[in-house]
């Protein structure tokens, strides 16, 4: 007898709905070498989470490993552009709600059961303090199955804004992700 479980989300399971906290890391050098560098200095100095730091989605699984993504988080931003150790800290509020397509990237390297990484790539609005502006973002995450139904989803982007006089950020967040049931066991339409 052979059993073979499939976590991941499909045209079989469509709908995702997630939430859990996130971190915010205002993008202080220019250039993408220093957007490298920025992503990749493994400092913990200049994160963001404070009041209320919470991330929640809803993803429907399109096809072809493509799904659509919604969501909206909220953060305080104490250390903004430009932080160091010895600045002041600010206290502005952060909200941003997006749309992202995403792509399974087991589509390429095979069926894994219970690990789904993906990429992602879209735009959305975000309001620091006083500026608002519209951005488009592209980053990578993954979620990690711990049943059929429930998982842990970790994503990573960083968010650009159109606006040249407008500050870029970086978005890691951390949940629980929730399956809502098969298409065909409630013939969703």
């Amino acid at each position: 007898m052979i059993n073979n479980t499939i976590y991941s989300q499909d045209k079989d399971n469509t709908w995702v709905v997630g939430g859990g906290i996130n971190v915010v890391d205002i993008r202080t050098p220019d250039g993408i070498i220093g957007i490298i560098k920025d992503y990749g200095n493994a400092s913990i100095e200049d994160l963001n989470m404070y009041g209320g730091a919470v991330r929640v989605f809803v993803a429907r699984y399109i096809k072809k490993g493509v799904t659509l993504q919604l969501s909206a988080s909220g953060n305080r931003i104490k250390k903004g552009f430009g932080y160091s150790t010895e600045a002041d800290l600010i206290n502005d509020s952060f909200f941003a709600t997006d749309a992202k397509l995403r792509y399974d990237l087991n589509e390429l390297i095979g069926e894994t059961n219970w690990f789904d990484p993906y990429v992602l790539t879209g735009g959305g609005y975000s309001k620091i303090g006083d500026s608002n502006n519209f951005n488009v973002a592209v980053g990578w995450g993954f979620n990690a199955w711990i049943s059929h139904s429930v998982g842990v989803n970790f994503q990573s982007d960083y968010n650009h804004h159109l606006k040249s006089t407008a500050t870029d950020y970086f978005q890691h967040s951390l949940g629980l992700v929730f399956k809502l049931g098969s298409s065909s066991r409630f013939r969703w339409r």
